[in-house]
């Protein structure tokens, strides 16, 4: 189907979309939702906290549509569709690029979903930030391409009949497809902010200024639309109650206690023993969490000269450049990937779990009203945390009001080596912080309660 662009709107050389017979709310128990952007897996922060959320949802009332689908979760959703060249329209000159019009575009089958190819060599992992920081520079991030409707597109959309819109959105594209389906599905929106993305989506680029304002436009104009506003913290509700004037309902990753509630078996260390103090991070390690690490190291490097038995475990999904500099210390070890089931037992064998963040600026505007997914499966997991982050985000503000976690909340060393030495030598300490978190877990973030609440924001 052909695609007309003008301007920053989509226009299309079809009518509005009719969907056929759209059956009444009263008629279902659940909403059926067009999910558009994310889609269910166990890897990434935005992908697992909707997953939790949507679990028990009738499989038949839910319908995804992203680009790049990797190992999608069939148990919650079966209806998957793949946003690739028939509808990712590039303008000139990224049109020129041929490699790019190969992304195929349709439903997905479950016998066709796994995909090795989630792991990006060294180089061309460079290479594509190198090409991304160019793009990000001259702000034709937010120009290269659109996201436009097929007739493939169009027909599994109208034989879902949504009765609503679920987005996270955080790119330009997603924003305007998303408004043009609004439009011409002529159906409720619900959004889902994961981090303050609208603050940070424009870099420093020769052109921010425009952006900051076409963006933003875009997006309050959105939010003016949507019947569901959610974020995915109190702090950030807050926020953009004053920023925007709408309320948004906090949905944070809820967590099935009875998965995560695995009987704390944390290793015995000693200085005398082959058992070291094992330290774990598990998840991404990117833009806002990096540059920490940095200091982590040095203070177990300190710690250990002092004589104590440390390791630092990491638990990561994707490769960093920040990777290659910690591998020069024999005290890192990098665990291999593993399925999301096993997490519960290789958390409460750890004897500390970190929730880390950078210091800088741009770091601090990212994160600073979200609340990581990991952070509620740390809470139950019955072995001690400490977040180390500024006391301007909302992690730290919450682990410190609820006094769940140990917290440095300045960038500096010696004040993450007396807190690790903290746990280290007193066993007590750890086991009281440990405790209050999983009792705050369980009360706060219990998915049968969680969920609950989730279904009635859609009715």
């Amino acid at each position: 189907m052909a695609l007309n662009h003008k301007s920053e709107s989509l226009q299309l050389t079809n009518p509005k979309i009719e969907l056929e017979n759209p059956p009444l709310e009263s008629q279902r128990v659940y909403s059926k939702i067009l999910i558009i952007g994310k889609y269910f897996e166990k890897r990434h922060g935005g992908g697992i906290t909707m997953t939790n959320l949507f679990k028990g949802w009738d499989k038949n009332s839910l319908a995804v549509a992203a680009t790049e689908i990797n190992n999608p979760d069939f148990e919650i959703c079966n209806n998957y569709y793949q946003l690739g060249s028939l509808e990712i329209q590039h303008k000139f000159p990224f049109n020129l690029n041929k490699k790019d019009k190969k992304n195929p575009s349709g439903v997905l089958r479950e016998e066709v979903k796994e995909n090795n190819s989630n792991s990006t060599p060294a180089k061309e992992s460079r290479i594509r930030s190198l090409y991304n920081g160019f793009l990000d520079f001259t702000g034709l991030i937010h120009y290269r391409q659109r996201l436009g409707y097929s007739d493939e597109f169009l027909k599994w959309v109208k034989d879902f009949s949504p009765d609503i819109i679920y987005s996270q959105l955080s790119q330009y594209e997603l924003i305007l497809f998303v408004s043009r389906l609004h439009e011409d599905l002529k159906v409720p929106i619900a959004i889902h902010i994961m981090d303050d993305w609208p603050s940070t989506i424009v870099k420093s680029c020769i052109l921010k200024s425009h952006w900051n304002k076409v963006i933003d436009r875009k997006f309050r104009r959105l939010l003016c639309d949507a019947k569901v506003l959610m974020s995915i913290s109190e702090t950030m509700s807050i926020e953009y109650k004053k920023r925007y004037g709408h309320n948004f309902i906090p949905f944070h990753n809820p967590i099935e206690v009875e998965f995560w509630d695995t009987p704390s078996c944390t290793t015995q260390y000693s200085q005398n023993s082959q058992n070291p103090f094992v330290i774990l991070y598990a998840g991404r390690i990117g833009p806002g969490i990096q540059n920490c690490f940095l200091d982590i190291s040095e203070a177990i490097k300190n710690l250990i000269a002092d004589g104590l038995n440390i390791e630092l475990h990491i638990q990561v999904v994707n490769h960093n450049i920040v990777l290659d500099s910690l591998a020069k210390f024999n005290f890192v070890k990098f665990n291999s990937a593993v399925r999301y089931s096993e997490l519960p037992s290789i958390f409460a064998k750890a004897n500390l779990l970190l929730i880390p963040n950078d210091f800088d600026e741009k770091s601090i505007s990212l994160l600073k009203f979200s609340m990581p997914t990991k952070a509620s499966e740390y809470m139950v997991s019955g072995t001690p945390i400490l977040v180390y982050s500024s006391i301007e985000t909302a992690i730290t503000k919450h682990a410190l009001k609820h006094q769940w976690a140990f917290v440095v909340s300045e960038k500096k060393v010696e004040k993450l080596e007396s807190a690790i030495r903290k746990v280290y030598e007193n066993k007590d300490s750890g086991t009281k912080v440990s405790k209050t978190a999983k009792e705050f877990a369980k009360k706060n973030f219990d998915s049968k309660i969680i969920r609950n609440e989730f279904r009635k924001a859609f009715l």
